[in-house]
């Protein structure tokens, strides 16, 4: 989770390959995707690259993986879901027969090992700190491991699914060496390594006995292009499988027949803040009032066009969808049309019928900088004078961290779970184990409504549901929880949420059965589907 975020690069898979471009030839062929860099390292325990992750999991397998449309987690190496001994402690039976691929059968010698690997200090991985809520992992049998946690924590099982928790043969990794292994890695995906030329490209082939099915495609290529202008242009061409589409291009490739192209969600958040804690906006009428200054569709397109959608419940609509929340009941609630009558009434009964002084701050970058002009713009349509302050990052960051700003821009990327966007954006930092800084002013994301209203019953019942949800193990009173958070927190209006950020990803329509989603981990290859390429 970071403030601002960041993109994510989708990646692919594929067969056979010639030094031209895809050949549809026997046995798959090879489905060739492209990336703008290259990866640093191929070791899952060290890696840092998103992009690098999401091609990595060709290489390597996760004790349990999420579904394709982001609605559930189901086991992988695991033979089932991680069993609940107490608050802290999970036991996860293990499948036998699972090969890596120098032919080693995976035990729980393996998968302890991966874990420990991962959490032991002088090891240095750059994914320990993800792990963290892990204090170790025990072999209670040839086939099953014990999990001994710090903490209770509702996203255990999620983070089993990601790279930072990738098997790793035990016996291999010793003999190699990380710097070995990572540039020879070995794993239990569905493809291994055959060929990697730093900077140029690198190619997975079809490992044949991997334990759910055998792939379809013979060969992965990822094709190293910088420039998406000459990746786009190598896939319309048929030099390539798949690319990425800017913004500028996706007009372009909507016109392409021998492409098809899907918008696939970053798990980010963006938007506007208002300072609870400083006129006006510690009136909750004149917050309001800001709801029905915008029309939010139209801000999304001058902010951020295509390759954006609507955010409801400060979550990306993608997180609504997975966890079926009431998101169009909130965007009934609480996304007004836009109405310049009902604002001035709100600012009337508020005291401000006259209007008010106001500075918003923001980035140089187009996407934040259009949604604030545009709010200036209607700000001043009922007579507001609202001036915009253009600051650098570290400006912005150090108004964040002071509470000095009005109102200002704020960007997050939470991730798959509504933990990651509540957690971090709207708890009371106040009541976190050890308290905080002396100097520590309020949590901005939040609106500051801790510091507005610290005597709130509402907002202290609040605090201890987020606290609360990230502990329980079930997703259904989580979901309960979340609704009740939203419910809240938006009939506060401490934000105007914008979008959450989109890419967009085209691949030929010479591939078949592939279907990437912003969940799918292997989508080429996976428990619910199996691509091929056409002769």
């Amino acid at each position: 989770m970071s403030a601002l975020g960041g993109a994510t690069m989708l990646a692919g898979c594929g067969g056979q390959t010639t030094s031209d471009g895809p050949s549809d030839g026997s046995e798959g062929g090879t489905f060739i995707n492209t990336s703008p860099e290259s990866a640093t390292t191929l070791d899952p325990r060290m890696n840092e690259l998103a992009w690098a992750n999401s091609m990595m999991h060709y290489l390597f397998d996760t004790l349990v993986t999420v579904k394709p449309d982001g609605s559930d987690i189901v086991p992988h190496l695991a033979k089932e879901r991680p069993k609940k001994q107490d608050e802290t402690t999970y036991t996860v039976p293990l499948k036998q027969g699972v090969t890596f691929h120098d032919g080693s059968e995976m035990t729980a010698e393996d998968v302890a090992y991966s874990f420990n690997w991962v959490l032991d200090p002088k090891n240095k991985s750059t994914n320990r700190e993800n792990l963290g809520f892990i204090d170790n992992v025990e072999k209670t049998g040839d086939y099953e491991v014990t999990f001994n946690l710090k903490y209770a924590y509702a996203l255990f099982e999620l983070e089993l699914a990601g790279m930072n928790a990738a098997i790793v043969p035990k016996k291999v990794a010793e003999n190699k060496g990380q710097k070995k292994f990572a540039q020879k890695p070995v794993g239990s995906g569905p493809f291994k390594l055959k060929d990697w030329q730093s900077g140029s490209h690198l190619t997975l082939e079809r490992y044949d006995d991997y334990f759910l099915k055998k792939p379809k495609l013979k060969q992965i290529k990822y094709r190293i292009i910088p420039q998406a202008q000459t990746a786009f242009v190598d896939l319309k061409t048929g030099g390539v499988h798949q690319a990425s589409v800017s913004e500028t291009l996706l007009g372009e490739a909507k016109k392409i027949d021998s492409i098809q192209m899907k918008r696939i969600s970053q798990f980010d958040y963006n938007g506007l803040i208002f300072n609870s804690k400083r006129e006006p906006f510690d009136n909750r009428n004149v917050r309001e009032a800001m709801q029905y200054l915008v029309d939010y569709d139209d801000m999304l397109k001058v902010t951020k066009g295509e390759l954006a959608k609507r955010s409801y419940g400060f979550m990306p609509k993608d997180v609504n969808e997975a966890w079926n929340f009431p998101w169009q009941e909130w965007k009934q609630k609480y996304y007004p049309s836009r109405d310049h009558e009902k604002a001035k009434q709100l600012l009337e009964e508020a005291g401000y019928g006259d209007g008010f002084d106001v500075t918003m701050s923001t980035l140089a970058s187009g996407k934040f900088k259009n949604m604030v002009i545009k709010l200036q713009n209607e700000m001043n349509q009922v007579g507001i004078n609202a001036e915009v302050q253009e600051v650098d990052t570290g400006r912005w960051l150090d108004q964040l961290d002071t509470g000095e700003f009005d109102v200002t821009i704020y960007g997050w990327s939470g991730g798959q779970d509504p933990d990651g966007f509540y957690y971090y954006l709207f708890r009371n930092p106040r009541n976190d184990d050890g308290g905080v800084e002396d100097n520590y002013v309020g949590n901005a994301a939040g609106g500051m409504l801790y510091e507005a209203y610290p005597d709130s019953e509402k907002l202290k019942k609040a605090d201890e549901k987020i606290r609360k949800a990230r502990k329980l193990g079930s997703r259904e009173e989580r979901r309960k929880l979340y609704i009740e958070l939203a419910e809240t927190f938006q009939s506060e209006y401490p934000h105007i949420p914008v979008y959450s950020e989109q890419s967009a990803t085209a691949w030929s329509k010479k591939v078949n059965g592939y279907d990437p989603t912003a969940f799918a981990a292997q989508p080429l290859c996976n428990k619910w589907s199996n691509a091929s390429l056409d002769n």
